[in-house]
């Protein structure tokens, strides 16, 4: 009888100690292809938003400002809080959706399909694939085609936040000779930033825009929301966004 309940006491240790290195093997396992999934989104926004506004109109080697595929509330890459509200934030901010626009098939004119943006949507990652021609610069989902990312099954993101807070503006009309920021002091490098020292309209001024994206990304899987990651991925677009004010 002692040998049996000894035996016994034995295989149950021996039983908890494997259920446990399952489990957490299983975790582990659970983590890793979590982690995977949500590096494999990444590298897909990185690459994409780095070629926003490339065009192959053969104007803009003279004309950079009149490329299609960088016009202001129209085709220009832009941010906004969610897809809900709507709303586009400044030059500098962040949120949770943003658009972009890139000649995919070089033929310098843009097409529903050349439209792009990424959003979140209740947990889901959305890929605009086709957004419309007459009226691109939104979130939102109507006459727009918008495309699941992730798996909601699989995975739940949290949260998904394209931050613009790194960019620079640059007015090429510095030097001037002029105090244009009143301080005072002529020609200091305030006076060149067209973020804070916002050009007149019709001024006819030529700014340069540099726009960084942080993109930060975090997720938990569907079925265990203790196995949770968070990842952060900043990139410059290739395309500098000029602009005559």
């Amino acid at each position: 009888m002692i040998t049996v309940l000894l035996g016994l006491s034995v295989i149950s240790a021996i039983l908890v100690g494997y259920l446990a290195t399952y489990k957490g093997s299983m975790t582990t396992l659970a983590q890793s292809k979590l982690g995977q999934e949500m590096n494999s989104m990444m590298d897909l926004m990185v690459t994409e938003l780095r070629r926003a506004g490339y065009s192959a109109e053969t104007s803009i080697a003279t004309s950079p400002a009149n490329n299609s595929f960088s016009t202001l509330n129209s085709t220009a890459l832009a941010v906004y809080d969610n897809m809900t509200s709507n709303t586009k934030q400044a030059y500098t901010g962040s949120g949770s959706c943003i658009i972009y626009s890139y000649d995919m098939d070089s033929n310098g004119v843009v097409a529903a399909s050349e439209l792009s943006g990424f959003r979140l949507n209740n947990g889901v990652v959305q890929l605009r694939t086709a957004g419309n021609t007459a009226a691109p610069d939104t979130c939102a989902t109507a006459s727009n085609t918008w495309s699941d990312l992730t798996d909601s099954g699989f995975m739940t993101v949290s949260a998904l936040t394209f931050d613009l807070s790194a960019s620079t503006c640059l007015n090429t009309r510095e030097p001037d000779t002029v105090d244009n920021d009143a301080d005072g002091t002529v020609d200091n490098s305030s006076e060149g930033n067209c973020y804070t020292n916002v050009p007149t309209a019709s001024s006819g001024n030529i700014t340069v825009e540099t726009r960084v994206v942080t993109i930060t990304i975090t997720a938990n899987l569907t079925n265990d929301s203790f196995v949770r990651q968070s990842i952060t991925d900043t990139l410059r677009v290739r395309n500098d966004w000029i602009r005559v004010r």
